[in-house]
């Protein structure tokens, strides 16, 4: 079922749900009004004549004269009059005594005064108390005129409610076309989009609606979608280029080292050669293995120790310093906590440690003196990582692009060699721990990286 049928079905059920407690209560209000004052009727006919037959004692046959001459009878009227021993004493009218059980009579001994049905019949009965025993007066009548009424009623209503609801389906299916009007030209707009134009956007109104946000989210989505895609392709296109450079270049050299008879020194040499391509290559397929992991694998199976990252920067501090005879770090720790256990989160000490060495080996190694500045602070909610160096800038239009896979500037690699895949690795490792990691470098000034993790 379509959600255009949902909600016309919704809505109409809505509808009749109120109409019909409207409905019903309006008949019931009219049937209990127009049965109460036909019952009072019958009650005071039921009185008068047993006041004038019981309490007055006036003659039966006088009675009858003012039952007849009287002009406000009720249609098939009828007054029966019973005794102590239930034997009919007194009838004007069509008699009924017939019809009336025993049982009814007694009841009404009991009880005083009774209303009842019998058939098309309203009948009222009251007990009468006098020194010579109990007397029972009976008035019956059919309410012709309000039972024709409440028929009528209730067809009328009957009818209303059928037009209503009639009304009130189509009107729901119209409005719920105009409200999913919007997601339909969403739908057909995002069946354009892809594969062939990703360029192209929903419409956002100016009106600030759950359609023109629902827009800018999926306009936000898109956005993102086509930015992997361009990373894609750029990952693509640099993993092709790293790969190609090292393996033609094993070919070329194995492809002379077959046209002529050389030297064993000769060949030793170019075997030499080829085997620091295999090693390039293996180191590449390692890194981007790392950084496939850091990317696929989920946090909750990865992040399952608790690092104290104190311990971690003097780990790292010492094997980037073996690295190099000229590289040099400096360790600072800055609002150090009273609890050495809040030195500590969780995470993996693995990954946190190659972050971080390849943080401060970058930072030694663009270094002018060769020295990287580490400062670690610790704030109430975050720790925060400082990674500073004083050399060339890295430039304004390169930062952006900086975390981004084999990105690597024109003023880096012409100097230093490598992949480009190592800050990616420590951004995908940071996010991993939920933190963040950022770069200000500028004209004059240090090389900043700066590394918050929550606590």
């Amino acid at each position: 079922m379509t959600i255009r049928d949902r909600l016309t079905l919704r809505f109409a059920a809505l509808v009749s749900s109120i109409l019909l407690l409207a409905f019903v209560s309006i008949y019931a209000f009219c049937w209990y009004y127009i049965t109460s004052d036909f019952y009072r009727r019958l009650d005071r006919k039921a009185a008068t004549t047993g006041d004038m037959l019981i309490r007055h004692r006036l003659n039966a046959e006088l009675i009858h004269q003012l039952s007849r001459i009287r002009r406000d009878q009720l249609p098939n009227q009828t007054i029966m009059a019973f005794d102590g021993r239930d034997s009919l004493i007194f009838s004007a009218g069509e008699s009924r005594s017939s019809t009336i059980p025993l049982s009814v009579i007694g009841d009404i001994r009991q009880s005083k005064q009774k209303d009842f049905r019998q058939g098309s019949y309203y009948l009222s009965g009251s007990r009468y108390m006098t020194a010579s025993g109990q007397f029972v007066v009976i008035a019956s009548a059919e309410n012709t005129y309000g039972d024709t009424f409440l028929r009528q009623l209730l067809w009328a209503l009957a009818g209303l409610f059928g037009l209503i609801i009639g009304i009130t389906a189509l009107a729901g299916r119209l409005f719920a076309r105009d409200a999913l009007q919007p997601m339909q030209q969403i739908d057909q707009t995002l069946g354009h989009i892809f594969p062939g134009n990703q360029e192209e956007r929903l419409p956002v109104g100016a009106e600030s609606d759950e359609i023109s946000r629902l827009s800018g989210t999926i306009n936000h989505l898109l956005d993102r979608v086509a930015e992997s895609f361009r990373l894609q392709r750029m990952f693509v296109a640099n993993v092709s280029h790293e790969l190609k450079n090292p393996l033609t270049q094993i070919s070329s050299q194995l492809e002379v080292s077959l046209l002529n008879q050389r030297e064993p020194e000769r060949y030793r040499q170019i075997i030499r050669s080829v085997l620091d391509d295999v090693t390039l290559l293996a180191t590449l397929t390692h890194e981007l293995l790392q950084l496939t992991q850091v990317s696929q694998k989920r946090a909750t199976d990865l992040l399952t120790n608790t690092v104290r990252l104190d311990d971690l920067i003097w780990d790292v501090r010492d094997e980037v310093m073996a690295i190099n005879p000229r590289y040099r770090v400096v360790v600072e720790l800055l609002n150090l906590p009273d609890d050495p256990d809040e030195l500590a989160l969780p995470g993996n000490k693995l990954l946190l440690c190659t972050a971080l060495k390849n943080l401060v080996e970058n930072a030694c190694k663009y270094a002018d003196d060769g020295q990287a500045r580490v400062a670690i602070r610790f704030e109430p909610n975050s720790t925060v990582i400082v990674i500073e160096n004083k050399g060339q800038p890295i430039p304004e239009a390169d930062l952006p692009y900086l975390f981004e896979p084999f990105y690597r500037s024109r003023q880096t690699a012409d100097q230093v060699r490598g992949y480009g895949v190592g800050l990616a690795l420590v951004d995908q490792i940071v996010r991993l721990h939920r933190g963040q990691v950022g770069v200000q470098s500028g004209v004059g000034l240090p090389t900043i990286f700066r590394i918050e993790l929550p606590r």
